[in-house]
């Protein structure tokens, strides 16, 4: 069954990243405040470092069970700001990106602005935390 799983994860991938189509207007950053994106090591510069809006990141994996239940609080916490984009970028299938920003443990999420990194936590973390990060994060702009 860990084959199967192995073997279809790749297809998975590209499936939900092929789904995702930025909408750029008269610039070079994408324009997506509100929503979540899955990044991947090609995608994230353009996402992440080169926006100019506040942007979370949730660097997760897929084998992590505290990611499972951060993640779905995370999404509707930037659902519910239309200022900040939520980026989810799976850790084990970019590991570039990983490495750079030296994640270590999961779930670790971080707010960029401007390209920077400007707050970060690790761990599991209850919604007030969740929706006071993401709210504070959205008025920074």
């Amino acid at each position: 069954m860990n084959a199967i799983r192995t073997l279809s994860r790749p297809a998975a991938q590209a499936i939900r990243t092929a789904s995702i189509k930025p909408s750029l207007f008269h610039t070079s950053s994408v324009v997506s405040s509100g929503k979540t994106i899955e990044a991947t090591d090609k995608t994230f510069a353009d996402l992440v470092e080169k926006a100019d809006h506040p942007v979370i990141v949730d660097f997760y994996a897929e084998w992590c069970g505290p990611c499972k239940v951060l993640g779905p609080i995370l999404t509707k916490a930037v659902a519910d700001n239309k200022k900040v984009t939520l980026v989810k970028l799976d850790v084990d299938s970019a590991m570039d990106v990983a490495q750079k920003y030296q994640i270590a443990a999961m779930p670790t999420v971080f707010a960029f602005q401007n390209g920077k990194v400007v707050d970060e936590f690790v761990g599991m973390r209850d919604r007030k935390f969740l929706t006071d990060f993401v709210t504070k994060h959205g008025d920074r702009q």
